[in-house]
């Protein structure tokens, strides 16, 4: 009896182990046809509105991202927004952590970390500057040594937000205006290289409506950026 139960409880952790496992693979299954009618989604709206879609593209925009993954873009759209050339795409990194247990195991972890990447391109070109908020560390260092080389002047802003630029002077080109829109929440932080504008937020690209609320903005940076307010 008691080996027939031992068999009995080998047999139930055997059936078990195979729910979960066709579980798991159902689920796989599912999340990968989700992902391609989701595309397809996509495709049918970008040759409705006349933009263009585009699977695993190489974009020049990788290395301003977090993550700095080269081959990073699921997949772009591009086409014209207020009569400007603008592309919106999918990017997304993997992080990976190994930790070491007690007993001297060791545990690998990953995480994928997902973000919109909306850019507009310039009539001209612009040297290298970035508009990011300031992070905890930042503003304690500027609270203790005073305003950094790329200090506009604005106390406000310069309290708020940091101006990374390729040489002293350049913050000059964020003009009053668009510190004010900056002020007010009204644009997103930026990065311009040549006449390549981009700003990026953590997500994935699912509803079309909400596409213009996404390059808008920067087009708003772009205007301000060209006509120096």
């Amino acid at each position: 009896m008691e080996r027939m139960g031992s068999v009995f409880w080998m047999g139930g952790c055997v059936a078990v182990a195979l729910l979960i496992g066709v579980g798991i693979v159902a689920l796989v299954v599912t999340a990968h046809r989700q992902e391609r009618e989701r595309r397809e989604r996509w495709r049918q709206w970008a040759v409705r509105y006349g933009w263009t879609f585009v699977e695993r593209p190489q974009l020049t925009w990788t290395d301003r991202v977090p993550g700095r993954n080269r081959r990073g873009v699921r997949f772009a759209l591009t086409g014209t927004l207020h009569g400007r050339p603008v592309c919106v795409a999918e990017y997304a990194y993997t992080e990976t952590h190994t930790s070491t247990g007690a007993d001297g195991n060791q545990t690998t972890s990953s995480q994928t970390h997902t973000y919109v990447v909306s850019s507009v391109w310039l009539r001209r070109e612009f040297p290298t500057l970035a508009v990011a908020p300031r992070h905890a560390f930042s503003k304690l260092g500027r609270a203790l040594f005073g305003s950094d080389t790329y200090a506009t002047g604005h106390e406000e802003f310069d309290r708020q937000w940091r101006v990374a630029a390729a040489a002293p002077g350049q913050q000059a080109l964020v003009g009053p205006t668009l510190i004010g829109a900056h002020l007010a929440g009204a644009v997103p932080s930026w990065s311009v290289r040549a006449a390549e504008l981009i700003t990026y937020r953590a997500g994935r690209l699912d509803d079309p409506a909400l596409l213009p609320s996404l390059v808008t903005p920067l087009i708003t940076v772009a205007d301000l950026l060209e006509q120096g307010r």
